[in-house]
């Protein structure tokens, strides 16, 4: 037989067809192969208690093997997307990454992702936004990799503070480590005090491990240690024959 019978039997629009009654796993590979082949490149809009997520499906790959299936297994899932929008925050590039997904089929199937990490990119004028809503009286701007400058909005020609960005409990400080006034550069001590900028509360359980500054950009680094969902399958049937 030509062609891979595997993938072939797997096929969304196959089994559908077929009749074919389909496992938690085996529904939920269906759908997410099915997402990948008909949503890419498309704009799509998720309803949810913590916000309304828009976001631009650019991929979605995974690759289980015959044998993981049949023990419920999916192994890794990891999902690109661009210019997304939750809630006022608005990020031009997004990376889900789930490790070792399986099915859990008692009591009732429930998938889970055990650890998920999640990288959002924001322009750094979101940020700047974040903390000219604290305080008015700045402006930030990019000043290399890591760093950031900080002036004074009334006297923006006088110098400005260098400053760096960290992970503090659920908030960003906003240390500063050079003051730059005209050619005069003082490098300030460590115990300077620092700027804390509340971040929008998390959903899912996830946590904010790293803030990397990257040119114009503000790269957050975000991980869960677990994710788990119920995935009924006649609801995954359904969403399959509307994808299909």
């Amino acid at each position: 037989m030509d062609g891979d019978p595997w993938a072939a039997w797997l096929d969304p629009s196959t089994l559908l067809r077929a009749g074919a009654a389909l496992t938690p796993v085996g529904a939920l590979e269906a759908l997410l192969r099915a997402a990948g082949r008909r949503l890419v490149g498309t704009r799509v809009t998720v309803p949810g208690s913590g916000g309304e997520l828009s976001l631009r499906f650019d991929s979605l790959s995974l690759g289980p093997d015959p044998v993981g299936l049949a023990l419920g297994q999916l192994d890794d899932l990891r999902l690109v997307a661009s210019d997304v929008r939750w809630r006022d925050l608005r990020c031009h590039r997004l990376v889900l990454v789930c490790r070792n997904v399986h099915v859990r089929p008692f009591p009732a199937p429930v998938a889970v992702a055990a650890p998920v990490t999640l990288e959002v990119a924001v322009d750094i004028a979101v940020l700047a936004g974040m903390l000219t809503a604290a305080r008015r009286d700045w402006l930030l701007e990019p000043a290399g990799p890591g760093l950031a400058r900080l002036r004074w909005a009334r006297r923006p020609s006088w110098g400005h503070v260098t400053v760096t960005a960290e992970v503090s409990g659920t908030a960003l400080l906003v240390r500063p480590r050079e003051l730059v006034v005209g050619p005069r550069r003082v490098r300030l001590p460590s115990w300077c005090p620092g700027r804390r900028i509340a971040l929008p509360a998390l959903p899912r359980g996830l946590r904010l491990r790293e803030v990397v500054v990257d040119g114009e950009e503000v790269v957050l680094h975000l991980a869960a240690d677990e994710w788990r969902e119920q995935v009924p399958t006649g609801r995954l049937e359904g969403l399959l024959r509307r994808l299909t």
